[in-house]
């Protein structure tokens, strides 16, 4: 009883230590997002009144929507707000439902560290070539390299999910 309690308090610090990375790529994202709002409200601007349209705003936007995605993706887990469909899983009995979720949650983990894995791959690859946007010739390695690290932030999260069920925090509720 008295090792248990001991893994529940160092538990939590580490928890609480682990999602820091998600908060503040959380807060990243909040200023790509309006920094992506500004530059198309810009680019409307200049297009209508003054018949000149910003140059590359279509490449920025795509390298910016993948910062917001990427940027937010730890912070919803964390919340758990990611779309949950659980129709069949909330009719079973608590232990069932814990060992579906532990299964679920490790699944999920894999699956996105062979996703970071992948994309850090793939940014030492655009780096070597030096594959840049067409238009205004931005590096394009950056972008996948912060794929990365926001994948790499989301198994993160996963893995905290996976130590408060084992240790069977929420005794009422899978977490």
């Amino acid at each position: 009883m008295r090792a248990k309690l001991i893994v529940n308090k160092y538990g939590e610090k580490l928890g609480k230590k682990l999602g820091v990375p998600g908060s503040i790529l959380a807060g990243l994202g909040s200023l790509a997002l309006f920094a992506q709002m500004c530059l198309i409200t810009a680019d409307v601007v200049c297009r209508y009144l003054f018949n000149s349209p910003i140059t590359g705003v279509y490449e920025i936007t795509e390298f910016m929507i993948l910062i917001v995605i990427f940027s937010f993706l730890a912070s919803a887990q964390a919340a758990k707000r990611h779309v949950y469909v659980d129709l069949l899983v909330n009719r079973l009995p608590l232990k069932l439902r814990r060992i579906v979720a532990l299964l679920n949650h490790t699944i999920c983990f894999l699956l996105m560290a062979l996703m970071t894995w992948m994309a850090f791959q793939r940014a030492l690859d655009l780096f070597r070539a030096g594959e840049a946007s067409p238009n205004l010739g931005v590096p394009e390695y950056p972008f996948v390299l912060f794929l990365t690290i926001g994948a790499a932030v989301m198994c993160v999260e996963y893995l905290r999910d996976i130590l408060r069920i084992v240790n069977g925090a929420g005794r009422d509720e899978p977490a």
